[in-house]
């Protein structure tokens, strides 16, 4: 599992049930009603930032930013020390901007939690998954407690939560720190498979999304490009044959645990002799653990070279997507079924197309590149998927 977890931060939250019924208030902010698969497909109307903090500076890149004076109100409820720097950081969901403080007392994170993702159900759920985790030594950035003991703050409707930010490095593809990524989601599943606390508020996933078959078809006459309608119609269909193998592989009776629900190179940072940390437990939910493992198996085999998605590779990196599979098995109590092989190659192509289907149907676009382009890669890729999935179960 590579290095130790840092020495806990005297404000770190100890307890778990502190933090049940802290947010009655917050349930408000969002519904999760508006979400797929866990994740904003049309955002909810967000509530207007305190008019104390100021006017909002307006979003770089799509990214959303904190309004002026709002992280000295987010601030003044902790007890950070002196703050030397301040710097945006604009990595995971554009919805929850992020800033990291170089302070007296050391580096921290704060973050204002996305839409659909501050529910009091939710913060519950999450905080008590990661103190689960702490307590077991898992590797993980810590959350800071407020001056009064809480695990998140609520400013005029907007949850803020601030962590201990952790150093390390970013994924290099090789094959070593994809193996330690397959073995850390494995720790992580075996930690949480006695977990007792409060429940998670969203039961859904990628798999058999009624929506996403739904979006695809509506896609073409959305967006005007051409040749977009032939790699819809073929998502589609490529989406519901995937659901039905899953379907046919007993996804319905398999054992039910926390899983982290968003694993991907960006969620975990490394050092050069392991993982530093395990982050982002927005997403966090209950359901198979084989959901998990196929989109982190799919999404550390993947290669991404440049800026144009049709110049990337169609298939997945057999060396990497070994090491990653390999690595969870060889972790007692990990070993996947013969069942949930099967099924891995057909839950990679849902989890690629939900993924790719959900803010291109929102937006047109997938982060900076161009929503059509976008989907014809995914096209290409989840065919290949498809017809190697008898090679990839092998594995």
């Amino acid at each position: 599992m590579g290095e130790e977890v840092r020495t806990q931060n005297p404000h770190q939250v100890t307890s778990a049930q502190a933090q049940v019924h802290l947010y009655d208030d917050a349930a408000k902010v969002s519904s999760a009603s508006d979400t797929v698969a866990g994740q904003v497909v049309v955002p909810s109307a967000q509530p207007k930032a305190p008019e104390e903090a100021g006017e909002i500076r307006p979003s770089v890149e799509g990214y959303e930013r904190f309004a002026t004076g709002e992280l000295a109100i987010v601030c003044s409820n902790y007890d950070l020390g002196k703050i030397h720097s301040v710097r945006e950081f604009r990595r995971g969901s554009r919805q929850a901007p992020k800033v990291v403080l170089e302070t007296s007392t050391g580096s921290v994170l704060i973050k204002r939690r996305a839409p659909g993702k501050a529910t009091a159900s939710h913060i519950a759920f999450s905080h008590s998954v990661q103190n689960h985790l702490a307590e077991r030594a898992f590797p993980l950035a810590r959350l800071i407690a407020t001056q009064t003991g809480t695990g998140a703050l609520n400013v005029g409707g907007f949850i803020y939560e601030v962590f201990e930010y952790t150093h390390g490095k970013r994924y290099d593809r090789t094959v070593p720190p994809t193996a330690e990524a397959g073995r850390a989601l494995a720790y992580f599943h075996r930690l949480l498979s006695d977990y007792a606390g409060p429940g998670s508020p969203v039961t859904s996933s990628y798999h058999a999304v009624a929506a996403i078959p739904e979006a695809l078809r509506a896609l073409p006459s959305r967006i005007k490009s051409q040749g977009l309608e032939a790699s819809a119609t073929n998502l589609a269909e490529l989406y519901e044959l995937a659901v039905m193998r899953v379907r046919e592989s007993g996804i319905a009776g398999w054992p039910r645990q926390v899983i982290h629900a968003d694993y991907h190179p960006g969620n975990v940072i490394f050092t050069d002799n392991g993982i530093r940390a395990i982050v982002d437990f927005d997403s966090a939910r209950v359901g198979p653990r084989a959901l998990d493992v196929a989109n982190g198996a799919m999404q550390f085999s993947v290669t991404r070279t440049g800026l144009d998605p049709m110049a990337w590779p169609v298939e997945l990196d057999v060396a990497r997507l070994q090491a990653f599979l390999g690595a969870y098995d060889a972790v007692e109590g990990c070993i996947l079924s013969r069942a949930e092989c099967r099924a891995l190659p057909w839950l990679m192509i849902e989890a690629l197309i939900t993924e790719a289907v959900i803010p291109i149907a929102a937006t047109g676009r997938f982060g900076q590149i161009e929503g059509s382009t976008f989907l014809r890669m995914v096209d290409r890729k989840a065919t290949w998927i498809a017809e190697s999935a008898q090679e990839l179960i092998r594995l």
